[in-house]
């Protein structure tokens, strides 16, 4: 697990301590008496599809898995919802707008990169834009599902079949 690699207190600078705290390593500052807690890092991912039930991808530019196809995602922001950060996420990757329809599911994923993430999936419905690769994608498309490539993450494989078991969403107006 990867832990904080802090050493000194971000509220008041003093040196921080490695201790035991309910059961497991921590940092903590005896100068304030704040804990740092390695907390997984929360991210989304969307399931979208177009008419023909055909699966969104992006190829990944940047690690981890820089080159694999995946699903559009990525880091929750400050203040943003996790349907916020889906919709935003999906615009930023693929140039498309949607509207998310159902929740999927939430896994949990350790990345060599990150530490521990946790992953908020939606399905999600195209209500609009223009398909074009954006942000960290290095190109964007519509997949049939026995066509897919490889994901780059395990969950999303499982979030792929679960949307595939519910029926087809109309495209919703606006």
């Amino acid at each position: 697990m990867k832990q904080v690699d802090l050493k000194y207190c971000t509220k008041c600078g003093y040196l921080l301590k490695n201790t035991i705290i309910q059961n497991h390593p921590r940092k903590y500052c005896q100068h304030c008496d704040t804990i740092y807690y390695d907390n997984p890092i929360p991210t989304v991912a969307a399931v979208a599809r177009n008419k023909l039930g055909q699966i969104l991808l992006v190829k990944r530019k940047v690690e981890p898995k820089k080159g694999y196809w995946a699903l559009p995602g990525g880091f929750i922001d400050d203040g943003e919802s996790a349907i916020q950060a889906t919709l935003r996420e999906l615009q930023e990757e693929t140039g498309l707008e949607g509207i998310v329809q159902r929740f999927i599911k939430i896994f949990n994923h350790e990345s060599a990169l990150y530490g521990y993430v946790i992953i908020i999936t939606y399905e999600v419905s195209i209500i609009g834009g223009k398909l074009q690769a954006g942000d960290d994608a290095e190109s964007v498309g519509f997949f049939d599902v026995e066509e897919m490539p490889p994901l780059a993450f395990p969950f999303q494989q499982e979030a792929v079949q679960l949307v595939l078991s519910y029926p087809l969403t109309e495209k919703v107006k606006r």
